[in-house]
């Protein structure tokens, strides 16, 4: 039995890593408790700030206070609790690297690594790919405005460099990622991550079992509907 998955996420929101790592934790539960259970996990593009954006001087904590009009005493406060519920699930955030930067190309590349799965070329890519340009622009400075960079963490995966060097140098999959905004409307999400579990929403980087509890909800439902 398979179960839908829905994750709208943007790689430049440090709870979205946090909201990963929760949904990975279920998962490997799940694997022990209902083997035969199969979630289709499929990652949907949202942009917290569409804005081209253009180099900035300022920190992360000076754009945090601009962003949510905070002090930066406030704003570091907040990068503090991010950088600790980051490590609390096996992750690494150094905010004094991040690069501000348009995740539209980005989550092109997302959405095609997507496409590469559902043709069983590659096996969890879409999954791999998040993960690696979660970890790089929170913990290592990778910059999402040189496509330079995005290919090397594509060949580091041992994804084809050439492949996604054809969807940057072109407008592939972009209505994909307007597509994914356009049903995050729909769905009235605000912010992320946003879970859509077997139709059922849930906002937030939820703690596992909350989502695990769902899915076995999703999970059971999908089975009195079988034995009737």
């Amino acid at each position: 039995m398979t179960i839908p998955v829905s994750i709208w996420s943007d790689i430049a929101c440090p709870w979205c890593f946090v909201g990963k790592a929760h949904l990975e934790t279920a998962i490997r539960q799940l694997a022990t408790e209902s083997p035969a259970l199969r979630l289709e996990i499929r990652w949907r593009a949202f942009e917290l700030d569409p804005r081209p954006r253009a180099p900035s001087t300022q920190n992360y904590a000076e754009r945090l206070a601009a962003k949510y009009q905070h002090s930066v005493e406030q704003a570091q406060e907040m990068i503090d609790t991010m950088t600790q519920a980051i490590s609390d699930v096996g992750g690494r955030a150094d905010f004094s690297k991040v690069i501000a930067a348009n995740t539209f190309n980005a989550h092109r590349l997302i959405q095609w690594a997507g496409e590469t799965d559902r043709a069983d070329e590659t096996s969890s890519a879409q999954h791999r790919l998040t993960d690696a340009f979660m970890r790089g622009y929170l913990g290592d400075g990778l910059n999402l405005a040189k496509d330079e960079e995005m290919l090397e963490v594509v060949a580091a995966l041992g994804l084809s460099r050439e492949a996604a060097m054809d969807v940057l140098t072109s407008q592939r999959f972009a209505d994909a990622v307007r597509a994914d905004e356009q049903a995050a409307e729909q769905h009235g999400v605000r912010g992320v991550p946003f879970f859509v579990i077997d139709g059922y929403g849930l906002s937030g980087a939820q703690p596992s079992e909350a989502l695990l509890e769902v899915i076995q909800n999703a999970h059971s439902k999908e089975l009195q509907c079988t034995s009737t």
